[in-house]
């Protein structure tokens, strides 16, 4: 089963535009980089891919003079003469060779007609180990995630995912019960494109444990080329580990029921983060822009994938049940699953905040830059008037609204708070996660 990713609409605007530069097509590995360009490439007459995995194509770049003559020499590899004007040119893997991503820039310069497109994975890590930069402002990049709940829907039910597109997104619907048990489905399964499409053609989940070891196995092994074997291990710790405290904020001492220094596992993390397979959210205490970031606060976790979070955790066919996704986990759960939509709506490097008390331990999950507000998200169930952090936020805040993303339907609130201050709590369904900004603007268009 093909599932259409909203990327390649992206990178067709791309194709179309006057001053094209090279795309560096950017996310951790198996989320699908590779299969968007070559379906990608049926926008072309001609589709040359070169991978850097194989020794023979990574000698091609390591002689030669202008962009031309690049070009030239990887045709004559190829036995191909083509117009290159409507010719896309693919560089996969390109961090096994830092001639080939130097080469953008002159590819860029010299051969402008030409389409060309990079990916790889641990691009970042890669860099700071070789210790050179990006061609800056000669490159596009466009980070890719996992599936979202759109992209899944659009596969698994059109006429669903139509719906879901043309909706009131303030108020309530006959299909809320089938877009929520579509919805938790996805997040039990997750977006990871094998995974996925074996789970939508088969409807097994047990038929997925192959895949989701593999793919655990597989950035393990990506980590351990990236790094001396003293490091591995941290590495190897924080992988394992990570998918558990999925939502939840850590400390780097003794991550994971370790020994393990802060040092090390920091530096761990950060190797993992730059590798896009994990995102820590930052905490900050702002309730206007800019959100100021406390760097010396404990971090939130959040993993690339909600299947693969399952998965580790351990979870079976819990979403066969009628269980409330607001509940799975402590809510941890529903946590990583808003957070990655959130990630997934743009194609840049994922920036996710929350909001800490100055003193106190209160705590609101996410803080959403929007036009010139900043928005308070929690996820969670509860009464409207019970969400106590948020009563907090709100008597500081400079604007009346607020989010609160759950298993029920549409409705918006009007809450009172102590000081006699009112603001404007919109609660949506999680089903609606792919049209958040929409959503948001509706809400604060027609809120009186």
């Amino acid at each position: 089963m093909i599932i259409k990713r909203k990327i390649e609409s992206e990178l067709l605007r791309w194709k179309n535009a006057e001053n094209r530069k090279p795309v560096i097509l950017r996310g951790a590995r198996q989320v699908g980089k590779t299969f968007i360009v070559n379906q990608f490439a049926a926008n072309y007459e001609h589709f040359i891919d070169v991978n850097l995995e194989r020794p023979r194509d990574r000698e091609l770049f390591a002689n030669f003079n202008t962009g031309r003559e690049l070009v030239e020499q990887i045709l004559l590899y190829k036995g191909l003469k083509v117009n290159i004007k409507n010719t896309l040119l693919f560089i996969d893997e390109i961090q096994h060779s830092a001639e080939a991503i130097r080469a953008l820039r002159y590819l860029y310069e010299d051969v402008k007609e030409l389409s060309v497109i990079a990916a790889g994975s641990l691009l970042e890590v890669f860099s700071k180990r070789e210790g050179f930069s990006f061609p800056v402002g000669r490159v596009k990049n466009l980070f890719l995630y996992p599936v979202n709940y759109l992209e899944y829907l659009k596969a698994n039910n059109p006429p669903l995912a139509e719906k879901l597109l043309n909706m009131d997104l303030l108020k309530e619907t006959t299909t809320h019960d089938l877009l929520l048990r579509q919805f938790n489905e996805y997040a039990f399964v997750g977006g990871m494109p094998e995974a996925l499409a074996v789970y939508l053609k088969t409807g097994s989940y047990s038929m997925l444990k192959e895949i989701y070891d593999a793919i655990f196995m597989g950035y393990i092994e990506d980590v351990e080329k990236y790094s001396n074997i003293a490091k591995a291990k941290y590495l190897t710790h924080t992988i394992d580990r990570a998918p558990l405290y999925a939502g939840e904020r850590i400390t780097y001492e003794k991550f994971g029921e370790s020994s393990f220094r802060s040092r090390e596992i920091k530096e761990a993390f950060d190797v993992l983060e730059r590798a896009l397979i994990i995102c820590r959210a930052r905490p900050s205490t702002s309730t206007q822009i800019p959100i100021i970031e406390k760097m010396r606060k404990a971090p939130k976790l959040f993993f690339l994938d909600v299947g693969l979070t399952n998965y580790r955790i351990g979870f079976k066919e819990f979403f066969s049940s009628k269980t409330s996704l607001d509940n799975v986990y402590r809510g941890k759960i529903s946590e990583q699953v808003v957070a990655q939509e959130i990630i997934s709506q743009t194609y840049t490097y994922p920036s996710l905040n929350f909001w800490i008390r100055d003193k106190g331990a209160a705590e609101i999950d996410f803080l959403y830059p929007f036009k010139e507000f900043v928005i308070p998200i929690e996820v969670k169930t509860g009464k409207a008037g019970k969400l106590r952090s948020l009563n907090l936020f709100m008597e500081k805040s400079k604007h009346p609204y607020a989010v609160r993303i759950y298993s029920g339907k549409s409705r918006i609130d009007q809450i009172k708070l102590p000081s006699g201050k009112s603001f404007y709590l919109y609660s949506m369904p999680y089903y609606l996660l792919p049209r958040l900004d929409e959503a948001i603007n509706q809400f604060i268009t027609q809120s009186p």
